[in-house]
């Protein structure tokens, strides 16, 4: 069998999936030794050692006040640590921090992967090689969703370290819900990776891919969340004081539906609220546009898959986004024209 396509390789002379193989080890290489990658590895360091120094603080306080028991008061008998705190609570601070930077870095790793090979040239080079399209833009891609991995689990690892050496003890629930949120900043992170590959793809200049990369980032984080915000002004109207109850109840109705509408559309809303479902299993409400938290009675029954049962549409979009737009960048790296 004979064809034109400079692109065929006989099945029999090439093991299947060693070409992607090496194209996902050589971006893992070149991400990991990366100015760039380093360099915002360090500063997501850096913000979220803040958030997690002050979830330290509260954990040992919260440990304290159980510890000591019912205090006597002028006002009567307080009662300020009613149960243990968990080790997942630690972490309750760090969603905020990882959803900005790290939205930053994955599209920093992302929006010339392809656009750069295209402007120099290289990519023509690489095309002739005995490698199909699709195992170099999966190649690609898989090679920066294992560097994100590994930079998230290093920072999980070094972060549980701590909290051995201050002596506090992850039970296997605080193990779960920590790994929860261990994927759940993957697959937010690899959202945005995958829209920076997805413009890479489509955009041949560089400097047009990292401006229209930074464009979606703004709408997806601001615009979106301000959208939401001027949207419960106009659906749900002014909070009804003095209203009858059913008022006040299809009050609330519309505001859940503006709230979970807005969440759904802005990667870091959704991001935030499974991750902290995953940390906090009594978690039933979440509310970004009034700031609003309704938890269930801390009874020990909640499990960390409870709350991420709970919000299983924001859970089902976190982790399909990403490979909507990665089959996207997909389709378009297959039909590119690179002569």
């Amino acid at each position: 069998m004979s064809t034109d396509n400079p692109l065929y390789i006989p099945l029999s002379s090439k093991p299947v999936g060693s070409g992607l193989l090496t194209v996902a080890g050589k971006e893992l290489t070149d991400h990991l030794t990366s100015r760039t990658f380093l360099v915002f590895a360090v500063l997501l360091v850096v913000v979220c050692i803040l958030p997690f120094q002050q979830g330290l603080t509260g954990y040992q306080a919260t440990q304290a006040a159980y510890a000591a028991g019912p205090v006597v008061t002028p006002w009567g008998v307080e009662e300020f640590g009613s149960s243990l705190p968990k080790a997942a609570d630690v972490y309750a601070r760090l969603p905020g921090g990882l959803s900005t930077v790290g939205a930053i870095l994955a599209i920093a790793m992302g929006f010339d992967l392809v656009s750069r090979e295209r402007q120099t040239g290289s990519l023509k080079l690489l095309l002739v090689r005995p490698i199909f399209r699709d195992e170099i833009v999966t190649g690609k891609a898989l090679g920066g969703l294992l560097a994100l991995t590994a930079l998230i689990a290093a920072g999980l690892a070094v972060s549980l370290a701590v909290l051995l050496i201050e002596g506090i003890v992850p039970g296997p629930d605080d193990l779960v819900s920590i790994s929860l949120f261990g994927i759940a900043t993957v697959a937010f992170l690899a959202f945005y990776f995958c829209l920076a590959l997805a413009i890479s793809t489509v955009v041949p200049r560089t400097g047009k891919a990292f401006l229209y990369a930074l464009i979606a980032f703004f709408i997806f984080s601001a615009l979106v969340p301000t959208t939401g915000a001027v949207a419960k002004d106009v659906v749900a109207g002014a909070h009804p004081l003095g209203a009858s109850p059913s008022e006040r109840e299809d009050y609330q109705t519309r505001l859940a539906l503006v709230n979970s509408v807005a969440t759904v559309f802005s990667p870091q809303w959704n991001y935030e609220l499974v991750a902290k479902s995953a940390l906090e299993p009594r978690l039933i409400t979440y509310s970004f546009i009034e700031g609003s938290v309704v938890l269930l009675p801390d009874d020990g029954t909640a499990r960390p898959a409870d709350a991420l049962a709970r919000f299983w549409q924001n859970t089902l979009v976190l982790f399909m986004a990403p490979l909507v737009l990665f089959m996207l960048a997909y389709m378009a790296f297959q039909r590119m024209d690179v002569r």
